[in-house]
């Protein structure tokens, strides 16, 4: 066996342990990971209708329903999607390094996703990010040569993360030949969510949420938000760029920001990873601006690990004996911030209100919260507000049913009275919330 297959597979051992450990620590699941796991159930009921035209994206949910029409637990079939894919993109990840900086670089760029923070603590949640960054991966590679796979690929991001469809145009640009293949590829793959959100929505669209998203007020979608005010959108726009640009270099992880800016120095470098970086560049400047977050930073750090696995090499030279100490203790300091528990309250507090609730209520309440996590480990019905407001609170109780409301005494105003069928019951986590019936008389 060479010495390239004993390292990488050495990296994918590495990564395999360490997202065990940290699906081991059982970390608390994201608020959007419920509703993820409700579209793998509406897949294994047949129910492909809501799959492809709900506010989510279709794929990961669809692929985590394998497993739990398996027998596995729901929740893990989801933790275990994300943990396989993962791990997987380290191969893949060594072919794009490979072809751009050589074997050698591709050797340190596994290792160091092997253990990367952001990536660890990502393969452990329920949620795509691990999935779409695997797609873009292979994606890279098929565009060597094989227009049909890219284009298949790039229909996938699609249905891994709206923002996905950002290779359709980005492929076409790189290609010389075989575009129109691509292209036709990509949109054969994207076309059953087309239609079916058409179908559910009554209109074209990439994106329910593009009406959430969009820099406009009153704007419908990103095109009529672009022809109401371009200004405003631009704006927006710029300022987004700059907010994901944050979340991006954050989620690299602080230990690497020096042996990035090391790899950018190198001429030979810049030129070998330019293409991974323009792709990281673009998503952060276009798709990824209109609606930053630290989470989707993560599908990007794979793009950003070619030129740190140059600066690691160059950094390790200057060293000389000291690069192997360097390396264990960089190393070491990485394993530490993934398996770190950073809010420990927070899973903490989401126990201490899911044993509230059912302990006095018993399971299967619908819960009104801005965070529907509490209603999942209650097992119960989660009805999440679009904002912190008690009158929207209550109104989305009342229609719906919810018998509880939860949420932050900050969130209420000053002055707030409850109304007349409205009473406070708990304030778990040490006051930080407040637990309230609906409908009960004073």
């Amino acid at each position: 066996m060479d010495r390239r297959r004993t390292v990488l597979l050495v990296a994918v051992g590495v990564a395999l342990v360490v997202r065990v450990a940290r699906l081991a620590a059982d970390p608390l699941i994201h608020p959007d990971g419920p509703a993820y796991l409700a579209i793998a159930m509406d897949a294994l009921r047949g129910r492909f209708g809501r799959v492809f035209g709900g506010y989510y994206s279709p794929l990961y949910p669809t692929l985590v329903a394998v497993p739990a029409g398996l027998g596995v637990p729901l929740e893990l079939a989801g933790r275990l999607t994300a943990l396989l894919f993962g791990v997987a993109s380290l191969p893949l990840l060594h072919v794009v390094v490979g072809h751009a900086l050589g074997g050698r670089a591709a050797d340190v760029a596994v290792c160091v996703a092997a253990i990367q923070p952001a990536l660890v603590k990502a393969s452990a949640q329920v949620l795509p990010e691990t999935l779409a960054g695997a797609i873009v991966l292979g994606w890279l590679i098929a565009l060597r040569g094989a227009p049909i796979v890219a284009g298949a690929l790039a229909g996938a991001a699609y249905l891994a993360r709206p923002e996905g469809v950002l290779l359709l145009p980005l492929g076409l640009w790189r290609l010389c030949a075989r575009r129109t293949t691509y292209a036709v590829a990509a949109v054969l793959v994207m076309l059953p969510a087309l239609v079916a959100l058409r179908v559910e929505t009554g209109r074209w669209q990439l994106s329910p949420r593009e009406a959430r998203i969009v820099p406009v007020p009153g704007a419908t979608s990103l095109v009529d938000a672009l022809r109401r005010d371009p200004v405003a959108f631009g704006g927006g726009l710029v300022r987004g760029a700059i907010e994901q640009t944050v979340h991006d270099a954050k989620a690299l992880s602080p230990l690497l920001w020096i042996p990035f800016a090391a790899g950018l120095a190198a001429a030979s470098t810049r030129a070998s990873t330019a293409w991974p970086l323009a792709v990281a560049a673009a998503f952060t400047a276009l798709p990824l601006a209109l609606n930053p977050s630290p989470r989707y930073a993560v599908p990007l750090v794979p793009l950003l690990l070619p030129p740190v696995a140059a600066g690691l090499r160059a950094l390790g030279t200057r060293l000389g004996t000291y690069a192997r100490p360097a390396t264990a203790v960089l190393a070491i300091a990485l394993v530490v911030q993934a398996l770190w528990v950073s809010h420990p309250f927070d899973a903490a507090c989401s126990r201490e209100v899911s044993d509230l609730v059912v302990s006095r209520y018993g399971p299967g309440q619908a819960l009104v919260a801005v965070d529907g996590r509490f209603a999942y480990r209650a097992r119960g019905r989660a009805l999440v507000p679009r904002t912190t407001a008690p009158d929207e609170a209550l109104a989305l109780a009342r229609s719906a049913g919810g018998r509880l409301w939860l949420t932050r005494p900050a969130w209420l105003g000053k002055p707030w009275t409850p109304p007349a069928d409205v009473r406070a019951v708990a304030r778990p986590c040490g006051g930080a919330f407040i637990l309230f019936e609906v409908g009960t008389p004073p």
